[in-house]
């Protein structure tokens, strides 16, 4: 059983961040999952969650503002 990304495949990155209107959203890099939560502190431990989906994932803080691909 795989357990990682496959061989030269970039991992997936669950980015924790802000919106342009202020709300704290999770975005994986692919474009897999996004949701937007009440706080940092609950974006942050769904993005701790749902690191079992994304095998070899990893948290990282968004430097910028982060814009849905879901919902305008």
């Amino acid at each position: 059983m795989q357990t990682g990304p496959a061989s030269g495949a970039t991992p997936p990155v669950l980015r924790v961040g802000q919106d342009g209107r202020g709300r704290w959203m999770v975005q994986e890099s692919r474009g897999l999952l996004e949701g937007i939560f009440v706080s940092r502190e609950a974006a942050l431990h769904f993005a701790h969650l749902e690191r079992h989906a994304f095998p070899g994932a990893r948290i990282e803080l968004a430097n910028a503002a982060l814009t849905s691909t879901l919902a305008a």
